[in-house]
Protein backbone atom coordinates (compact mmCIF):
# COMPACT_ATOMS: atom_id res chain seq x y z
CA UNK A 1 0.00 0.00 0.00
CA UNK A 2 1.33 3.44 -0.83
CA UNK A 3 2.47 5.76 2.15
CA UNK A 4 0.02 8.01 3.25
CA UNK A 5 1.64 10.94 2.45
CA UNK A 6 1.57 9.64 -1.36
CA UNK A 7 -1.28 8.48 -1.39
CA UNK A 8 -2.43 11.96 -0.12
CA UNK A 9 -0.45 13.69 -2.96
CA UNK A 10 -2.39 11.37 -5.43
CA UNK A 11 -5.88 12.15 -4.00
CA UNK A 12 -5.37 15.87 -4.41
CA UNK A 13 -3.78 15.19 -8.13
CA UNK A 14 -6.96 13.49 -8.64
CA UNK A 15 -9.33 16.04 -7.19
CA UNK A 16 -7.34 18.89 -9.58
CA UNK A 17 -7.62 16.86 -12.79
CA UNK A 18 -11.31 16.25 -12.09
CA UNK A 19 -12.40 19.35 -10.97
CA UNK A 20 -13.70 22.06 -13.51
CA UNK A 21 -10.96 24.66 -13.89
CA UNK A 22 -13.11 27.84 -13.59
CA UNK A 23 -12.45 29.78 -10.28
CA UNK A 24 -16.06 29.28 -8.89
CA UNK A 25 -15.52 25.52 -9.15
CA UNK A 26 -11.88 25.08 -7.48
CA UNK A 27 -12.76 27.57 -4.38
CA UNK A 28 -16.08 25.31 -3.63
CA UNK A 29 -13.67 21.80 -3.48
CA UNK A 30 -11.09 24.32 -1.31
CA UNK A 31 -14.11 25.29 1.15
CA UNK A 32 -15.69 21.60 1.13
CA UNK A 33 -12.18 20.40 1.92
CA UNK A 34 -11.10 22.70 4.46
CA UNK A 35 -14.80 22.14 6.25
CA UNK A 36 -14.64 18.43 6.53
CA UNK A 37 -10.99 19.04 7.20
CA UNK A 38 -11.56 21.45 10.26
CA UNK A 39 -14.80 18.30 11.42
CA UNK A 40 -12.21 15.74 11.09
CA UNK A 41 -9.85 17.27 13.24
CA UNK A 42 -12.39 18.59 15.94
CA UNK A 43 -15.24 16.37 15.86
CA UNK A 44 -13.95 12.83 17.51
CA UNK A 45 -17.79 11.93 16.95
CA UNK A 46 -17.43 12.60 13.12
CA UNK A 47 -13.79 10.86 12.96
CA UNK A 48 -15.07 7.79 14.55
CA UNK A 49 -18.20 7.24 12.58
CA UNK A 50 -15.61 7.72 9.22
CA UNK A 51 -12.93 5.79 10.78
CA UNK A 52 -15.23 2.65 12.20
CA UNK A 53 -15.49 -0.86 10.74
CA UNK A 54 -18.63 -1.32 11.59
CA UNK A 55 -20.41 1.60 10.53
CA UNK A 56 -21.64 0.45 6.43
CA UNK A 57 -19.83 1.65 3.51
CA UNK A 58 -23.28 3.30 2.60
CA UNK A 59 -24.15 5.56 5.27
CA UNK A 60 -20.75 6.87 5.33
CA UNK A 61 -21.14 7.89 1.76
CA UNK A 62 -24.08 9.88 2.16
CA UNK A 63 -22.80 11.85 4.62
CA UNK A 64 -20.40 12.99 2.28
CA UNK A 65 -22.82 13.31 -0.04
CA UNK A 66 -25.30 15.27 2.14
CA UNK A 67 -22.25 17.52 2.85
CA UNK A 68 -21.18 18.17 -0.68
CA UNK A 69 -24.43 18.80 -2.02
CA UNK A 70 -24.49 21.97 0.65
CA UNK A 71 -21.23 23.33 -0.97
CA UNK A 72 -22.19 21.97 -4.94
CA UNK A 73 -18.73 19.84 -5.44
CA UNK A 74 -18.72 17.86 -8.31
CA UNK A 75 -19.68 14.05 -8.08
CA UNK A 76 -15.86 13.72 -9.47
CA UNK A 77 -14.42 14.64 -5.83
CA UNK A 78 -16.81 12.66 -4.18
CA UNK A 79 -15.69 9.72 -6.23
CA UNK A 80 -12.04 9.80 -4.86
CA UNK A 81 -12.94 10.71 -1.17
CA UNK A 82 -15.40 7.44 -1.64
CA UNK A 83 -11.82 5.65 -2.54
CA UNK A 84 -10.70 6.64 0.59
CA UNK A 85 -13.63 5.30 2.57
CA UNK A 86 -12.94 2.05 0.95
CA UNK A 87 -9.46 2.04 2.04
CA UNK A 88 -10.07 3.65 5.20
CA UNK A 89 -7.81 6.58 4.97
CA UNK A 90 -10.15 9.17 5.83
CA UNK A 91 -7.65 10.44 8.31
CA UNK A 92 -5.99 11.98 5.71
CA UNK A 93 -8.32 14.60 4.58
CA UNK A 94 -6.39 17.55 6.71
CA UNK A 95 -3.29 16.86 4.68
CA UNK A 96 -5.09 16.53 1.88
CA UNK A 97 -6.74 19.71 2.15
CA UNK A 98 -3.52 21.26 3.20
CA UNK A 99 -1.99 20.05 -0.50
CA UNK A 100 -5.10 21.19 -2.01
CA UNK A 101 -4.55 25.06 -1.19
CA UNK A 102 -0.68 24.34 -2.47
CA UNK A 103 -2.27 23.02 -5.94
CA UNK A 104 -4.56 25.86 -6.12
CA UNK A 105 -2.11 28.60 -5.17
CA UNK A 106 -0.40 27.00 -8.48
CA UNK A 107 -3.77 26.35 -10.75
CA UNK A 108 -4.64 29.93 -9.86
CA UNK A 109 -1.62 32.33 -9.06
CA UNK A 110 -3.43 33.35 -6.04
CA UNK A 111 -2.27 33.04 -2.67
CA UNK A 112 -4.34 32.18 0.13
CA UNK A 113 -3.22 34.04 3.36
CA UNK A 114 -4.18 34.77 7.28
CA UNK A 115 -4.21 38.30 8.16
CA UNK A 116 -4.36 38.75 12.35
CA UNK A 117 -5.16 41.96 13.85
CA UNK A 118 -5.20 43.14 17.45
CA UNK A 119 -8.54 44.40 16.39
CA UNK A 120 -10.96 44.40 13.19
CA UNK A 121 -9.71 47.13 10.53
CA UNK A 122 -11.47 49.44 8.64
CA UNK A 123 -12.13 48.66 5.27
CA UNK A 124 -9.63 51.25 3.60
CA UNK A 125 -7.60 49.76 5.92
CA UNK A 126 -7.78 46.22 4.98
CA UNK A 127 -7.54 47.58 1.22
CA UNK A 128 -4.13 49.09 1.82
CA UNK A 129 -2.71 45.95 3.74
CA UNK A 130 -4.04 43.65 1.15
CA UNK A 131 -2.70 46.07 -1.55
CA UNK A 132 0.80 46.43 -0.37
CA UNK A 133 0.71 42.05 0.70
CA UNK A 134 0.37 41.06 -3.31
CA UNK A 135 2.42 44.51 -4.32
CA UNK A 136 5.19 42.43 -2.09
CA UNK A 137 4.81 39.21 -3.25
CA UNK A 138 3.67 39.86 -6.58
CA UNK A 139 0.28 37.40 -6.97
CA UNK A 140 -3.54 37.92 -5.50
CA UNK A 141 -4.01 37.36 -2.54
CA UNK A 142 -6.95 35.94 -0.93
CA UNK A 143 -7.13 37.10 2.87
CA UNK A 144 -9.00 35.60 5.32
CA UNK A 145 -9.10 38.41 8.64
CA UNK A 146 -8.97 37.47 12.13
CA UNK A 147 -8.47 39.12 15.40
CA UNK A 148 -6.34 38.69 18.42
CA UNK A 149 -6.67 41.27 20.69
CA UNK A 150 -3.03 39.88 22.14
CA UNK A 151 -0.79 41.07 19.56
CA UNK A 152 -1.59 44.63 20.89
CA UNK A 153 -1.29 46.40 17.32
CA UNK A 154 0.57 45.51 14.24
CA UNK A 155 -0.02 41.98 12.31
CA UNK A 156 0.71 38.54 11.46
CA UNK A 157 0.64 37.77 7.73
CA UNK A 158 0.61 33.74 7.24
CA UNK A 159 0.60 31.66 4.40
CA UNK A 160 1.84 28.11 3.84
CA UNK A 161 5.33 29.23 3.39
CA UNK A 162 5.70 33.24 4.43
CA UNK A 163 5.09 34.75 7.68
CA UNK A 164 5.24 38.35 8.30
CA UNK A 165 4.89 39.43 11.88
CA UNK A 166 4.81 43.44 12.52
CA UNK A 167 3.00 43.13 16.16
CA UNK A 168 3.82 45.01 19.00
CA UNK A 169 3.31 41.56 20.90
CA UNK A 170 6.72 40.24 18.98
CA UNK A 171 8.76 43.16 18.96
CA UNK A 172 7.96 43.53 22.69
CA UNK A 173 8.89 39.90 22.97
CA UNK A 174 12.47 40.57 20.90
CA UNK A 175 13.11 43.07 22.85
CA UNK A 176 12.48 41.60 26.67
CA UNK A 177 14.85 38.40 25.13
CA UNK A 178 17.94 40.85 24.51
CA UNK A 179 17.12 42.30 27.57
CA UNK A 180 15.94 45.69 26.65
CA UNK A 181 12.57 45.35 28.35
Amino acid sequence: MLKRKELARKAVRLIVKKVPKEKESILKVDEFLGTLSTAYRKDKLLRNFFLSPQIDRNAKVKALESLAKKYDVPKEVLEVLEYLIDINAMALIPEIKRLYELELEKLMGMLKGELILAKKPSKKLLEKITKTINDILNRQIEIEVKEDPSLIGGFVFKTQAFVLDTSVKTQLEKLARVGGV
